[in-house]
């Protein structure tokens, strides 16, 4: 491989991509926030208005004039907790005094009476969770990966994924659970992302790229990068720009999306910076890295389990035995059976025509059956 190591995320904004528009400042800054509820409109007003001097201070933080943007913006309302952390983490402390400022913003702000969203169970602070967002990225990039969960205690460890503004929590979550070898943990939160319908999150299904990895499932874990890449081409993007940052010009066509995907990328800059995940990485982005005829399979596979199937309506006449070949063999859903045989299902050992007979009782069609063909099978047994 030509490529070398070179892990540079070019966060820059205007050395970067030049972008300076309102929707990557919504991007940036206010993901969630339109939703955020306020008791009065003077008080929505002032937060509206110090958001705004902030996301000026960060368009141009490397201009001095706008360095009074902070304090104005903070004085402005308490309510900025984007403010206040910046404040925090950019004075020259100690790692420890830092963390210190960090818990008790987050304390005050759990107690704030303004800032909630509609939750789908209740509503939920996010000031005190935007707090808490900062401050397991301040674990993070401390190396403080076992401190990343006690960052949004003590009250969020009660919500599953079931709200999307939950989502960013998991992700530090499956971050540090990966960093710290926590493959117990790690399987837990994936278990709630099949369960919420979340395997399509990129986040998740980058990590299951170095999950799989970490695991020696070199199959998988391509598998996977496939399918992220396939759902978002601006992860590729992204590892272009990682592998040539000296490049003068660089472009793509939807900035907010390349700079999401860019944000996606940095959550796993411990990997990346990894010579054996970035060389993987950059081989299988380079190349037509291909295994097998249909690396999607392989992916399905390890998120629908034998357990999901035995709760698949399709599958409830089916022994647990026949249902472990199936699932060897990358039979996991009904739609699965539409591109096999019967002659190709009969020759997996351990299958056979009562195997067949049962899928046909509960709706399962291969790719020679008919309609007809199934009622008159059907009707024969009721007669015998």
């Amino acid at each position: 491989m030509n490529n070398k190591k070179i892990i540079k995320f070019p966060v820059d904004r205007k050395g970067y991509t030049g972008i300076r528009s309102s929707k990557y400042r919504d991007f940036n800054l206010n993901q969630g926030y339109g939703e955020i509820q306020f008791s009065s409109k003077k008080i929505k007003s002032d937060f509206n208005e110090s958001m705004k001097l902030f996301e000026e201070f960060i368009e141009n933080f490397e201009e001095p004039k706008y360095a009074a943007n902070i304090k104005k913006a903070i004085d402005l309302s308490k309510y900025n907790v984007d403010a206040r952390v910046w404040e925090i983490v950019s004075k020259d402390c100690t790692e420890y005094e830092t963390e210190l400022r960090l818990i008790r913003l987050r304390d005050e702000a759990y107690n704030f009476e303004e800032g909630f969203v509609d939750g789908k169970l209740f509503p939920i602070n996010y000031l005190y969770l935007r707090v808490c967002h900062h401050l397991a990225e301040f674990y993070l990039g401390n190396k403080l990966y076992n401190k990343v969960q006690y960052a949004y205690k003590p009250f969020y460890f009660t919500l599953d994924m079931v709200d999307k503004v939950m989502m960013p929590i998991y992700h530090n979550f499956i971050v540090a659970s990966l960093i710290l070898n926590d493959f117990t943990e790690i399987n837990r939160y994936y278990k709630l992302a099949n369960k919420h319908r979340k395997n399509d999150d990129e986040v998740i299904l980058l990590s299951k790229v170095f999950y799989y990895l970490m695991q020696g499932e070199e199959r998988e874990a391509v598998a996977f990068y496939k399918k992220l890449i396939k759902k978002n081409k601006y992860i590729s993007d992204v590892l272009d720009r990682i592998t040539n940052p000296k490049l003068i010009k660089f472009s793509t066509d939807n900035d907010c999306k390349y700079l999401e995907s860019l944000n996606t990328v940095m959550k796993f800059d411990y990997f990346l910076s990894k010579e054996y995940y970035f060389d993987f990485l950059m081989h299988v982005r380079e190349s037509e890295y291909v295994i097998g005829d249909d690396l999607d399979k392989y992916a399905n596979r390890k998120e629908i389990t034998v357990a999901d199937m035995k709760r698949d309506k399709s599958f409830m006449a089916i022994r647990d035995t026949e249902l472990k070949i199936m699932h060897a063999n990358f039979l996991l859903t009904k739609e699965d059976f539409l591109e096999i045989t019967k002659a190709e299902f009969l020759k997996i050992k351990g299958l056979g025509k009562g195997t067949i007979r049962n899928l046909h009782m509960n709706g399962v069609m291969f790719s020679d059956d008919s309609e007809f063909d199934i009622q008159m099978e059907l009707m024969e047994d009721d007669l015998w």
